[in-house]
Formats: structure tokens, sequence, C-alpha cells
């Protein structure tokens, strides 16, 4: 896995239904970016609120509508039996990369997350180990990811610290060819790139996918000069992504786009009015500028 891969949204009518005919045109866009892929239901995607008959329309509406893009179901959850079952479902719709997060709230053990990673692994399919201690609680160790070496399917890393330090002891414990490592984290791409890292899942790349490979293909071909300049001219749309939880901001960027409405599934609910105006304006200031990257 290399490249921009976007964690895409989960666009909802009214109604509260998956809106398809916004999701399809989401999807036209990330093609025509030339991501290399995208997630479909992760975190960004509100995949913890999805079920599983609306998961498997989503998945197989993105195979269907997907063409050239590499894509990812996100399948995991903290529940191990429930993770097996999704990514059957995923691989039943003809997707055979899943996005396994390390189990939430249950804090397992090292041992207990080999045993799960396992016994998903069993499915056949092909597994990105998702690290993002801000919602799980969960820090996997460089021992215990050393451990997950020995199963075969965990083919790559999402790792969503933005700590380099913690990706430097990760390739210290198990090198830079076991895994392909993409940073979960918009403010790092880049010095994750130059430490060895092959890109990110990326929740700006919903709104500015060019930019986002632009930036990440510079990078990969070491032309860290025109990656930089990209890196901190989005810094201040990275902060805007996260001023209140992902994906409230990017989604809300999306609808001011008129791409898609800014509906939620509870718990969560639309921005704060103040939080909206800031995001607005710094799209706005971010348009001015983008031609010039």
């Amino acid at each position: 896995m290399k490249g921009v891969y976007t964690a895409i949204v989960t666009p909802f009518k009214e109604s509260g239904k998956i809106d398809f005919d916004a999701f399809g045109k989401l999807l036209e866009e990330q093609i025509k970016a030339k991501v290399s892929g995208v997630v479909v239901a992760g975190t960004t995607g509100e995949g913890a609120t999805l079920s599983h008959a609306e998961k498997e329309e989503l998945f197989r509406f993105a195979k269907e509508n997907g063409r050239s893009l590499d894509l990812v179901a996100g399948t995991g959850t903290n529940n191990t039996a429930d993770s097996v079952k999704q990514t059957e479902i995923a691989l039943k719709e003809g997707i055979e990369k899943v996005l396994i997060v390390t189990p939430y709230y249950n804090k397992p053990t090292p041992k207990g997350l080999f045993a799960h990673y396992s016994a998903v692994a069993i499915t056949g399919a092909k597994i990105v180990l998702y690290n993002v201690p801000g919602r799980t609680g969960l820090n996997i160790s460089p021992a215990a990811l050393k451990m997950i070496t020995e199963i075969k399917n965990v083919v790559a890393v999402k790792e969503a610290t933005g700590d380099l330090g913690r990706l430097a002891d990760y390739l210290d414990a198990v090198g830079t060819d076991r895994f392909d490592f993409l940073s979960g984290d918009d403010f790092t791409v880049v010095p994750f790139i130059s430490m060895g890292g092959k890109g990110v899942i990326s929740v700006l790349s919903n709104i500015y996918p060019e930019i986002c490979v632009k930036m990440v293909n510079a990078a990969l071909s070491g032309d860290f000069a025109t990656a930089s300049k990209i890196q901190l001219a989005t810094n201040k749309l990275n902060h805007a992504m996260f001023m209140e939880s992902n994906p409230l901001p990017v989604k809300e960027a999306l609808h001011l786009m008129k791409k898609c409405e800014n509906i939620f599934r509870p718990p969560l609910a639309n921005m704060e009015d103040a939080n909206l105006a800031k995001l607005a304006d710094i799209i706005k200031d971010f348009e001015r500028i983008k031609e010039t990257l």
C-alpha cells in the first residue's frame, strides 16, 4: 500500500439513510484526483454507527463504483467475533483489505491483541492494523507489534498517534519491509514518509484530494521541499479538521462545498456555530492560496 488513501465520509439523507448519490459523487472525485484508495466505513465514515446491512450496501456500492480505487473496508470493533463477521461481509462483497482497529475499551494485553488479529486473519483478508490510542485507550507497544509480524495477513499499519518517536520505535522493532506504514495523522505526513512511511490514510483528502496527492507524491519521490511547503500550507486546515470530533468538521466542510448534507448519526451532532464560522473562514483562506502550491 502506497500513496493517499482517503478515509471517506458516509453521507446521509434527512431520513437518516445513506445518501448513495452523494457517496458516488465523492468516489468520483477521489478517482479523478488519482488517490490510491479509500477506506469505507472507517472512523471518518461513522462506521461505529452503521449496521451490518448498511456496511454491506456501502461495500457493494464502493466495489461497483470505485473502479481504480484500492478499497479498504472498516470492519474492526472491540468484539473479535463481530470483527470477523464484518470482515466476512467485506470479503463477500469483493473487498480484500480491511482496517482493524486495536480493540477499544477492553484494553487487551499483547496476547489478546495477537489472538484478535489472528482470528480476523483466518478469514483470508489482508489486514491494516489501526493504532489510534486517542480513541481506543490502547497504544500498541513495539513488542506487541513485533509479535503480530507472525500473522502473515497483517500487511500494513495505520499509525495515528502523530508521534514520530513512536514510529521510530516501531521501525526499530520490525524494520521497514514487513509492513507498509501509513500515517493516520494529516499533520505529520511528510516527516512520516521521510522516516520510511508509504503514505497516509487521510481525513483532509476528503475535501482536497489533489493537494494531498501532490504532497504525498512529492515526498515519496524525495522532493521534500515541495512536500514540506504543502504540509505547512495545510496546517491550519488540518487543525480545523479536528477542532471538534472527527468527522464533524470534514463533513461540515463538504456541506459548505455543497457535496453532501451535514447530517450525522447520533451520538454525533452538528458543530457549534462559532467553530463552523472559523471553519468556513479557513477554507476560504485556503482557496485563495491552493493554486500556488
